[in-house]
């Protein structure tokens, strides 16, 4: 009996111990996997800025209302210290899907880009003080057409700071307006370049921004006047990423849109 209950108990301790083994090797493996698939789905911002050296810069995912239209939340996720002219922020996104993010040392002094699992952008600011004045990137598309978006907006910037100027040192009134015409020139030549770029790059997410994109308190484009524009970007977008928290986004806007030009005509008629 001794014999036969010693055998049975340590037939069982070999089981156990087989288990164990087993589960150790799958975790083991699983663990591997699991980091490797980590590191490959993982969003890398790294670079170089010039003249930032001890300042910290800091990685934010924009939540939903990426165009303040609404507020947008801000939701930190790195932050890295610049090093001899270097630095390099990361975060694991929730999903493989296009996110905007800010990269910046303040909300006043950063940029806004685009990324999606895997990329590794590369970034090369010129000015720490101004970010958004002069920088380039690669490592995606859609950051790209996000910088491209900046730097036409800095153009714009410019020439109508500069007719501010003029405007504001002359008390000639003809001079004014040509002051004026030159402004809505400008403006009307930034708007078609908008358009354009809306229209070639229907499948990005950078649309949605080119289409809120405002100077102070200048807009380009008005969502109630605008809005088959504003309804054929939802479209095109919504083909390639339906569960995109700022797809999603965007149609309750139009729908907010909607219900308040349907409003407006009734209070019209009340009065």
């Amino acid at each position: 009996m001794y014999f036969c209950g010693s055998f049975i108990n340590m037939r069982r301790f070999i089981q156990i111990v087989v288990f164990l083994w087993v589960a150790v090797s799958v975790c083991g493996c699983s663990g591997k996997k699991d980091g490797a698939d980590e590191a490959a789905v993982r969003v890398v911002i790294g670079g170089s800025i010039s003249g930032g050296d001890g300042r910290m810069l800091y990685l934010h995912h924009l939540a939903v209302d990426t165009t303040g239209v609404g507020g947008a939340d801000y939701i930190g996720l790195s932050n890295n210290a610049v090093a001899d002219g270097k630095f390099i922020l990361s975060c694991q996104p929730v999903n493989g899907e296009p996110t905007f993010y800010r990269v910046g040392f303040s909300a006043q002094n950063s940029i806004v880009t685009l990324a999606r699992s895997g990329e590794q952008l590369d970034f090369h600011f010129q000015h720490p003080d101004t970010l958004c004045r002069d920088y380039t990137v690669s490592g995606g598309r859609d950051a790209e057409l996000m910088a491209d978006l900046d730097r036409q907006l800095r153009l714009f910037a410019d020439s109508a700071e500069q007719l501010t100027l003029w405007y504001e040192f002359s008390d000639d009134d003809s001079a004014h307006v040509i002051i004026n015409d030159a402004y809505n020139l400008i403006k009307r030549h930034h708007t078609n370049y908008l358009r354009n770029f809306i229209a070639q790059n229907p499948t990005s997410l950078a649309t949605i921004t080119a289409f809120y994109q405002q100077y102070q308190m200048a807009t380009f484009f008005d969502e109630a006047n605008d809005l088959v524009m504003l309804e054929k970007i939802y479209k095109n977008l919504k083909k390639q990423y339906p569960k995109n928290e700022n797809v999603l986004w965007l149609a309750r806007r139009i729908q907010f849109i909607k219900e308040k030009m349907n409003q407006e005509p009734m209070a019209a008629t009340n009065h």
